[in-house]
């Protein structure tokens, strides 16, 4: 390996994979590419590159989200493509166990669509040390949306001035009041 290996002069390389691929890939089996095709199309690929591995061959990483229970860490696709399908290494970190899953079809899929993929350096793709399972769980849960930082904090109301409490309990109802009285003449 030489220093054009790790990072700045990668880009963008092409990974095209055509559909005849896919179904040659496939063969007779029709549920892998309806799965497949349903999860791809329900943009559950949520991001999907390229690294080099430790030999210096390209390999497609991606992450799918889980259809049964998307709050959990989505599944772990890694590509080994070859010029040939008959050389084709497909993983999943899936519960399938087999290389002909709806998610790594999905990523076929996404490549024949989009077969431009961009470098992913080992910090884009996982980071693993010092952190509990609560905490790598907690990423994927579902969060309020005033919890979420682009959401501007609103400052707490100091309850402890009553006149401007009693003022904004006024102002309230009166727009309450007003609109039922609006509400009231359209009927």
């Amino acid at each position: 390996m030489d220093s054009s290996d790790f990072g700045a002069e990668h880009s963008t390389e092409d990974f095209g994979v055509s559909l005849a691929d896919i179904i040659d890939y496939i063969g007779e089996a029709s549920r892998p590419l309806k799965e497949g095709s349903a999860v791809f199309d329900a943009n559950h690929v949520r991001s999907i590159g390229y690294t080099i591995n430790r030999l210096g061959r390209r390999e497609v990483v991606a992450r799918v989200t889980r259809s049964s229970n998307p709050r959990e860490k989505p599944h772990e696709v890694v590509l080994k493509l070859g010029t040939d399908i008959s050389g084709w290494v497909l993983k999943c970190s899936c519960r399938a166990g087999t290389q002909k899953c709806k998610h790594v079809i999905a990523c076929l899929l996404h490549l024949e669509k989009d077969p431009m993929l961009e470098y992913m350096s080992c910090t884009d793709i996982k980071q693993a040390w010092g952190t509990t399972k609560s905490e790598k769980r907690a990423e994927w849960d579902a969060k309020r949306v005033s919890d979420m930082c682009c959401v501007p904090k609103q400052k707490p109301l100091n309850t402890s001035d009553v006149e401007t409490l009693e003022d904004i309990l006024k102002t309230s109802f009166s727009r309450i009041l007003n609109g039922i009285y609006f509400c009231y003449f359209l009927i």
